[in-house]
């Protein structure tokens, strides 16, 4: 629960999800106005409002009591449901169920079980991540920052060694179509970056729960260094990579069929 404890955080430094994401949302998944949206793990509605604002009708589902009290804030029109979702009272079926940057935090057969419930036959299931970083794009400033991860955090991989989880495109692969429930897979990439200053870096690294669970004073010199670190670059900025990786399937009655990647 360490995104919740930090929940005015979460909202002020997490970077939007890019447009791209909904524009698949809409081609491939049937976004639309009326559509009946679920969206699981949903925060402080970075992935809500954007699809709200599609005209969709979203059943948001947030654990934490402190996000899910930001998301009622930010988007009243949404409905939403304080709980974990293997355990949330919901009313199906859904034309298509989002998980933004969550999914690793579900039990997989259990959600994927209950998700085939709960979304119609023909209906869709999305899941993404935005990944924090790109080690194709390497930087000055990321190798500086391991320094801090080595000092603070030394049993975490250096930048460049490092496999981001969303790109671990056979382990979501049977996650998502292993039942049989799920088919039609398709993975999008979209690369982009988000330039931070020293404060903006500070707000977004606040809320990782590697960095919140440091005890006070490390993590003060964690988010104290990493901000001297951008200040130090030209301008007093630095374009971070990220990546932002969405999965998609379509709920079948038929077992799964290939995955395609592009």
């Amino acid at each position: 629960m360490s995104f919740n404890a930090a929940a005015a955080d979460y909202l002020r430094g997490r970077p939007p999800y890019p447009a791209s994401v909904f524009a698949l949302l809409t081609a491939r998944c049937g976004l639309r106005p009326g559509a009946r949206v679920l969206d699981i793990g949903a925060g402080a509605g970075l992935a809500t409002g954007l699809l709200l604002a599609a005209g969709a009708s979203v059943t948001a589902v947030e654990p934490g009591a402190d996000l899910a009290g930001i998301l009622r804030s930010e988007h009243p029109a949404a409905d939403v449901v304080v709980s974990d979702f293997e355990t949330a009272e919901l009313t199906g079926p859904f034309d298509l169920a989002t998980v933004a940057t969550a999914l690793h935090w579900l039990d997989p057969v259990a959600a994927i079980g209950r998700l085939s419930h709960l979304i119609e036959p023909g209906g869709w299931l999305a899941a993404w991540w935005t990944e924090f970083g790109d080690t194709a794009r390497p930087s000055r400033f990321r190798d500086r920052l391991d320094a801090v991860y080595h000092d603070l955090l030394p049993g975490e991989s250096g930048y460049r060694e490092s496999r981001p989880r969303s790109l671990q495109t056979e382990h979501w692969t049977e996650v998502l179509t292993g039942s049989g429930h799920f088919g039609d897979l398709e993975i999008e990439i979209d690369d982009w970056h988000q330039t931070l200053d020293g404060g903006t870096a500070r707000e977004l690294w606040s809320t990782f729960p590697n960095i919140r669970e440091l005890a006070p004073p490390a993590r003060e010199e964690f988010l104290s260094r990493l901000a001297a670190l951008v200040d130090e670059e030209p301008g007093g900025t630095v374009d971070d990579p990220r990546q932002t990786v969405v999965y998609t399937v379509s709920r079948t009655t038929v077992p799964a069929g290939s995955a395609t990647s592009r």
